[in-house]
């Protein structure tokens, strides 16, 4: 019997060396847009643009969608967040167009928001936010896209 066996070689442990390379940078794509977006919302909000300073129902939805919306839509609601280039599925809407996919009446856009888009990165903010701040939301959007704000936005009184 000899004592320098040689063994034999090991099998693969079945990763794939170019599936391993896209999960890293995947990841790596995904820190980044995580790192871009704290970035951006730590940095705090600059006075509302005179636009919109009389305007509160403006202002609140301007602050909400400052804090929840800017990662992915960006700041003039172009679609273009520090997070959307490393969203999976559809691209996000573009909000400053004229043409909104899901439509564009006021309960349209307030059904959007509260219950998000199945199939896309946008979620439901229906049980995170109350009406009254789906409404500003709503009303802010219409604000970007250059359009007036319906007046069934606005609180009565």
């Amino acid at each position: 019997m000899s004592t320098d066996e040689t063994t034999a070689p090991q099998p693969p442990l079945g990763i794939d060396p170019d599936a391993s390379r896209r999960i890293f940078f995947a990841m790596l794509a995904l820190l980044g847009g995580a790192a871009l977006t704290y970035n951006l919302l730590k940095k705090p909000a600059g006075p509302p643009p005179k636009a919109i300073a009389g305007d509160p129902l403006l202002v609140q939805g301007r602050t909400i969608y400052l804090a929840r919306c800017i990662g992915c839509h960006g700041e003039t609601g172009r679609g273009n967040g520090p997070t959307a280039l490393s969203l999976i599925g559809p691209p996000v809407g573009d909000l400053s167009d004229a043409t909104w996919k899901h439509g564009d009446r006021p309960d349209q856009v307030q059904k959007v928001i509260a219950q998000g888009v199945p199939q896309t990165a946008m979620p439901a903010w229906g049980g995170v936010l109350d009406d009254a701040e789906i409404r500003a939301i709503s009303a802010y959007v219409y604000y970007l896209a250059g359009r007036k704000v319906p007046e069934e936005l606005r609180p009565p009184g």
